[in-house]
């Protein structure tokens, strides 16, 4: 119950968290920042311009009153009415000044500077040294700054000029410019949102037709696969990767319907057989003989049973992923000669022929099991489906990239159409002559599974009535010569 309702909470937590939604926020976001960032740097400009114009300002000002003062003829009125005390049409209201003696006494200065920046302010502003900013008790914000001179109209000539420029201006204009930002930051912000609003839902766009199509996929339409045209490149690759897997589940999944209407087919015959000899069974009652007879037709149905279930297990191991054999050094000559010895004599109770021609000192590293097996159900195969008076050849060759092993017979053959479907699993190119022979048509589907572990290939080559030709193909990195 409680792990129910975590789970449905947990999956409620997932729908909600919306792409289009984190694209937008993720968007606005970072675009909001470069413009902030932007803003900043244009503000800091600004206000490094002011203040660098500003000193400039301050320093021609100074150099002109210190040049002024070099100048013999200029005397104490004349700096009055340079620094403001005494008015003329001149005057600059944005600058202050104050000079004084070389004892520090003061010999004039601009009206009211001593109530806002009285001497000791000019602490800051080392003489000869760099600007600085100070504030008025009022807080009105200054660029100060004072040097050493002389005045050549007095003596000693030494004094002490201190200047200061009045930044109200500047900062009512920074001022401006701030709300004027902020507005439009404001402005951006929205704009963001919007833009990333309106691209976050085109750029999934895709993305939904892809959610659409894939929604109209069901056992009962593995036909529907992804449009790619006017993809982005990523989501191109995507869908490429989805419709290759669609591919492969569609065929495994046809595959799988075939094979379980097989199965249960193939199943249901031996089924049938043996139902049928019970009721004959119990039908009434039986001498010892028939009692006999009935039960050994009954066995060879339990051996087929038994033999059918074996392969499938076989099928379903060799296709697991996890599965490894067992490689070994074979002598390929001397393991076909076994599979001669062994076949031999039912080939010869057939009136069939069969041959061996193997090249001498051809080693590979194989599963002796698979091998013997995966030759072994090609030479049952042939066996069935050659007449009497026929040949069936083993043969090997190193085929340079590859190693390859040929069984051949002079049998009926398998017509062109049937040989792409000869390795499905419980196909038989003629149903009615197999199952009489006995085959549930999984042989060829063995020995490709077989070829498959040992990363190798198997080829089928046939012509109706003049025989057909397997060729295993081995990779040269399991050969030793």
């Amino acid at each position: 119950m409680f792990s129910k309702t975590a789970n449905d909470k947990k999956n409620a937590l997932g729908r909600s968290t919306s792409l289009a939604l984190l694209m937008t926020l993720w968007y606005t976001l970072s675009a909001f920042v470069l413009v902030l960032t932007a803003s900043a740097f244009l503000y800091q400009a600004l206000s490094d311009s002011l203040a660098h114009e500003n000193d400039v300002l301050l320093s021609q000002k100074l150099q002109n009153l210190t040049n002024r003062m070099k100048d013999p003829r200029v005397d104490l009125n004349d700096l009055r009415e340079f620094v403001g005390e005494l008015p003329v049409w001149y005057r600059n209201t944005s600058f202050w000044t104050r000079i004084l003696d070389g004892q520090g006494r003061l010999l004039t200065e601009t009206p009211g500077m001593s109530g806002s920046l009285p001497i000791p302010s000019f602490k800051e502003g080392i003489p000869n040294g760099p600007n600085a900013t100070v504030h008025s008790p009022e807080g009105r914000p200054f660029r100060v700054s004072s040097t050493q001179g002389l005045w050549l109209g007095q003596y000693p000539p030494k004094v002490t000029i201190q200047m200061a420029f009045d930044m109200g201006s500047d900062m009512a204009l920074l001022e401006r410019f701030r709300s004027k930002l902020f507005l439009a930051l404001g402005f951006s912000l929205l704009a963001c949102a919007l833009a990333g609003y309106w691209i976050a839902h085109r750029g999934i766009q895709p993305l939904r037709k892809m959610a659409a199509t894939a929604s109209r996929i069901s056992p009962s339409n593995f036909q529907e696969r992804l449009e790619r045209s006017g993809l982005p490149s990523e989501l191109s690759d995507l869908a490429a990767t989805f419709n290759g897997m669609l591919d492969r589940l569609e065929d495994s999944f046809t595959r799988l319907s075939r094979f379980s209407s097989d199965i249960a087919h193939e199943l249901r015959t031996p089924l049938q057989n043996l139902r049928g000899e019970a009721e004959v069974i119990l039908s009434k009652a039986r001498t010892p003989v028939e009692y006999q007879d009935l039960l050994g037709s009954a066995l060879e149905e339990y051996h087929r049973l038994s033999n059918l279930i074996d392969r499938l297990l076989f099928l379903a191991r060799a296709e697991n992923p996890q599965t490894h054999i067992q490689r070994e050094e074979l002598d390929l000559k001397k393991e076909l000669g076994l599979l001669q010895d062994f076949y031999g004599p039912t080939a010869g109770e057939s009136g069939v022929t069969l041959g061996l021609e193997a090249s001498e000192g051809l080693r590979a590293e194989l599963d002796r099991s698979l091998f013997q097996r995966a030759v072994g159900n090609l030479v049952e195969n042939a066996l069935k489906h050659t007449p009497t008076g026929g040949n069936i050849l083993l043969s090997s060759s190193n085929g340079g990239e590859t190693i390859r092993v040929k069984v051949s017979d002079t049998g009926r053959g398998i017509a062109p159409d049937q040989l792409p479907r000869v390795f499905d699993r419980f196909y038989r190119a003629d149903p009615s002559r197999t199952s009489s022979l006995g085959g549930a048509g999984l042989g060829l589907s063995i020995v490709k599974s077989i070829m498959d572990l040992h990363a190798g290939t198997v080829e089928i080559q046939s012509e109706p009535s003049r025989g057909t030709t397997v060729i295993l193909s081995f990779p040269t990195s399991s050969v030793e010569n």
